[in-house]
């Protein structure tokens, strides 16, 4: 079996979207080169090869074989129907996702891990790589070593850790910014009702990120259903009367906060 490099000094992306987009720039950023990008979106691939002066392949047969670092940027559902069209058995292939086991890429390299940054990315965003944790896996201690100090030339906040450790810091991920998200788009459509626009909350979104990141979110909690205000949690699920799931989402969050001290209180 081929032995790893010391240290990976050229990369090659699989996948041209968002990951993509800030995976080679967080890798040219420390001087590592990005060789190639290969994805079956000619169009997005294209643009990043634009943007960042990297060839890009839409053909795998034209993979370049000579890289350090094999990244998939792409789908949960689509990783292992890609690992297994490159054939890199004498090579070292990673995953970037948040949820999928390591094993998803058993067999398909002769050594596997991955790198989940934990953080939303949007293309063309200037992000602070430094501060993003990133948590890395690997299939063998070799592999775990080499991705560990790859990582640490990226972020302050690297963490190497198993697949249901990571598993569990996705779930938390997910409630925390796309669950939460979606509760801003109810509160806009809430304000849609009454001809307001979603701007008058954002200094409250603020304030409240940055007491959620100062202190235990759980200390920073405020509202009717920290207060034990029943009388105004009432009216407000009577003022969702007519749209029986935001009046769902509201119970059942609202109950959370109600059981969540150490004074458990009534359900609604």
């Amino acid at each position: 079996m081929k032995r790893l490099d010391k240290e990976i000094q050229d990369i090659v992306v699989i996948g041209s979207g968002n990951v993509a987009y800030h995976l080679i720039c967080a890798f040219t950023g420390i001087g590592i080169s990005v060789s190639q990008i290969y994805s079956r979106n000619e169009k997005t691939a294209a643009l990043l090869s634009g943007k960042f002066g990297i060839p890009y392949i839409v053909d795998p047969n034209l993979l370049n074989r000579n890289a350090g670092l094999y990244i998939l940027a792409v789908q949960d559902s689509n990783i292992r129907e890609a690992a297994l069209s490159l054939n890199l058995e004498d090579h070292l292939l990673v995953h970037t996702s948040g949820f999928s086991p390591l094993g998803i890429l058993e067999g398909t390299a002769a050594f596997t891990g991955v790198i989940w940054p934990v953080q939303t990315l949007t293309s063309g965003k200037d992000t602070d790589y430094r501060s993003i944790p990133i948590f890395t896996e690997g299939s063998c201690n070799e592999t775990r070593i080499m991705l560990n100090n790859l990582a640490g030339r990226i972020s302050h906040k690297v963490v190497l850790t198993d697949t249901p450790t990571r598993q569990r810091v996705h779930l938390a991920a997910v409630i925390s910014s796309n669950l939460v998200n979606h509760l801003y788009s109810v509160s806009a459509s809430i304000l849609e009702s009454v001809n307001l626009p979603f701007d008058i909350l954002r200094p409250l979104i603020h304030e409240t990120a940055i007491k959620a990141t100062a202190a235990l979110p759980s200390d920073a909690q405020t509202g009717p259903a920290a207060r034990h205000d029943m009388e105004v949690i009432r009216q407000h699920l009577e003022m969702l009367r007519d749209n029986p799931l935001q009046r769902d989402i509201y119970q059942l969050i609202t109950n959370s906060i109600l059981n969540s001290g150490p004074d458990k209180h009534e359900k609604l």
